[in-house]
């Protein structure tokens, strides 16, 4: 490949790496202002980073879809309406996101749309199961960080075996410490 190619390949690269961290950065905009709860609640931001944060480690070791997963962390609670029991919440988050979907604001797959709808939809129901990793790994990731509200994680109701984990469920813990 001459260094001409190489180039223009690059800067095609560079452009397209800039419009999805664009794209992301519009998105995380745009869930953060319809959030009806204080961001920094419980429910708010700094538990769907550590949710990210879990899920990308999970995700090393399930090798669930990045994607998914990434828009899991900031989809899931994003139409919670109160910290207390908000049954509704999960089925709503999952409207949103076909709702943000049909505006082309997520870059994804029908596969990968079914994943995080049902993933979103079910998350706090720890009666439903799925047989897909990546479903599984948004659930582990959430269910991971119930410490911050005072619960310890029942590896009983964790999906994969890497959460099941010890050294996981540690690794947990130590992130809601802070």
């Amino acid at each position: 490949m001459d260094e001409t190619t190489k180039k223009k390949l690059q800067k095609a690269l560079t452009a397209a790496l800039q419009e999805e961290y664009d794209l992301r950065k519009e998105l995380l905009g745009l869930i953060t202002k319809q959030f009806k709860l204080d961001i920094g609640s419980d429910h708010g931001l700094s538990h769907w980073k550590r949710v990210e944060e879990i899920g990308r480690y999970l995700a090393k070791y399930t090798k669930a879809d990045p994607e998914v997963v990434y828009l899991f962390f900031y989809l899931h609670d994003s139409k919670r309406e109160n910290e207390g029991r908000d049954p509704e919440h999960g089925r709503k988050a999952s409207l949103f996101v076909k709702e943000l979907y049909d505006k082309d604001m997520l870059n994804i797959s029908q596969k990968q749309l079914s994943q995080l709808t049902f993933a979103c939809e079910y998350h706090s129901d720890s009666r439903i199961k799925s047989d897909d990793i990546t479903i599984q790994t948004c659930w582990d990731a959430d269910r991971l960080d119930l410490w911050r509200i005072g619960s310890v994680p029942d590896p009983s109701l964790l999906n994969t075996t890497i959460a099941k984990q010890e050294e996981t469920i540690k690794f947990a813990w130590e992130l809601s410490r802070g």
